[in-house]
């Protein structure tokens, strides 16, 4: 059986995002969520199917839309996932565009991987910066503040490793986003407009999941030319 034609990829995922988008704005009627919430989410969709591809204008657009998620996340008072997207991804995804562009490979960049000393220096140096945030944020009162944390600090993780081109970046990019899911879904008692941000997880992962596939797949192609 031959795969699919690029051309039929290409559709299956704007009916996704059609879909998802539909989704989205039927769940923010029905938990009243207000339009400046639900924006970011919206762009997103286009960032995440351009990220489903290793597609360099990825981080260009993601970085504007940090800003709108930052607002979103005071409002929640998640404060170290809205110090994150306004001071941290606003800036690396900027930095990233600008990087990958210097090294370009059709529409994405050259990539490669960490040795495992990298691995396990950064594993070591996470953890320890995970439990020195977590010590900080227990006396600031922040809610939901373990995975607030991990996710802020997996998402950093997992930025500077796409700024840098490791591959390894998209594997720390899903398991971000299956705590993500967690998130939302323990804030829907208290919150339950955070349905249209569950819904676009769902959405966001099955692309991490594709990103995972295509990267590796222009890692290999790279590594035999």
């Amino acid at each position: 059986m031959k795969p699919p034609s690029r051309s039929i990829k290409n559709i299956a995922g704007f009916m996704l995002l059609g879909i998802t988008a539909i989704v989205i704005t039927i769940t923010g009627i029905l938990v009243n969520q207000s339009f400046f919430r639900i924006l970011p989410l919206y762009i997103s969709l286009f960032v995440s199917l351009l990220q489903a591809r290793a597609n360099r204008y990825a981080p260009l657009i993601g970085s504007v839309n940090s800003l709108l998620y930052a607002a979103v996340y005071y409002h929640y008072r998640l404060y170290a996932s809205m110090a994150y997207a306004a001071l941290f991804s606003f800036t690396i995804q900027l930095v990233t565009f600008i990087r990958w562009n210097r090294s370009p490979y059709k529409n994405s960049t050259i990539f490669r991987k960490l040795t495992a000393r990298q691995r396990m220096a950064t594993t070591a140096g996470f953890a320890f910066v995970w439990l020195a945030v977590m010590l900080i944020l227990s006396r600031a009162g922040s809610d939901h503040r373990v995975l607030d944390t991990t996710i802020s600090l997996v998402g950093i993780l997992a930025s500077l490793l796409a700024m840098l081109s490791y591959i390894e970046y998209v594997t720390l990019t899903a398991l971000g986003q299956v705590f993500s899911l967690i998130l939302y879904i323990s804030m829907l008692k208290t919150n339950p407009e955070q349905l249209t941000y569950l819904v676009y997880s769902v959405y966001s992962l099955i692309c991490i999941i594709q990103a995972f596939i295509r990267t590796r797949g222009i890692y290999a192609e790279q590594q035999s030319v």
